[in-house]
């Protein structure tokens, strides 16, 4: 069994279950390749948070992931956590992590300073994307002293032989931003989440290395995502998309938005 007095995170930093989970809600960053559940909402804000606060942070391009704990509870107060562009083997089968029922909850650190936290390294996305798993490639997807704790709306970090193994966003087109700002209060328009799905399946290694080298065959694909996106009532999180379509399109194929693609570089 798990002891949930005391848990492992980023590797060897101590913490244990505390009741309330966080209220902010979680903001999925496509252009920043990070989700965030947070208080801050700007570099000013994010600085603020820095001074009240310990833990790992993404320190001159660490790449580490960020989590901060309150100086004077030692409460979990935000987290930032990168999404990286790598998929899971197809051998690897997250069903145990979904079918594992969370449990409502923080973190508190057992002690206080900093240290490192290495991110994930691979990501998972559902058929219906309805779900994103970002997770450790050594992680046992095993059912076996598993624990999925619920520390925000929709936000799951998941331990396995109670070590900090990944994390689960539930309804990740509902959350999608710019950068820093909020995602809309309201449902996202129906079938955002299978347009998400898309490009996640599209972007990914090596298919990102073949785009930046020009392939025709997934410029075609991202024209058909584009067209798909349109047919979409108008929402920011469909902008979202499109913008990072778009970007892609001009910075990798050289085409703008009336243009014709070669399918080489320009």
């Amino acid at each position: 069994m798990i002891s949930r007095a005391e848990l492992s995170l980023a590797g060897a930093h101590p913490v244990a279950i505390s009741d309330v989970p966080l209220d902010a809600i979680p903001r999925y960053s496509l252009a920043g390749l990070f989700v965030t559940v947070s208080p801050h909402t700007d570099r000013q804000t994010h600085e603020e948070l820095l001074a009240e606060t310990f833990g790992s942070v993404d320190w001159l391009w660490s790449g580490d992931d960020e989590f901060r704990f309150g100086t004077d509870d030692q409460e979990l107060k935000g987290f930032t956590l990168a999404v990286p562009e790598v998929g899971s083997p197809e051998s690897w089968d997250p069903s145990s992590w979904l079918t594992t029922e969370p449990i409502r909850g923080s973190l508190r650190s057992l002690t206080s300073g900093t240290f490192d936290a290495k991110p994930t390294d691979m990501r998972w996305v559902s058929g219906t994307g309805e779900q994103l798993i970002c997770a450790s490639s050594d992680a046992s997807p095993e059912p076996r002293d598993l624990l999925r704790l619920r520390v925000a709306p929709d936000m799951d970090f998941v331990f396995t032989g109670g070590t900090y193994a990944g994390w689960i966003l539930n309804h990740p087109a509902a959350y999608l931003v710019h950068e820093w700002e909020p995602a809309p209060p309201y449902e996202e328009p129906v079938n955002l989440q299978h347009a998400l799905r898309a490009y996640l399946s599209m972007f990914v290694e090596p298919k990102i290395g073949m785009m930046q080298d020009g392939d025709a065959g997934l410029l075609s694909e991202l024209d058909s995502l584009l067209a798909q996106l349109e047919t979409l009532p108008s929402d920011p999180r469909v902008t979202v998309i499109k913008n990072q379509l778009t970007d892609f399109r001009q910075d990798w194929y050289g085409v703008g938005d009336g243009g014709s693609g070669t399918g080489e570089s320009t």
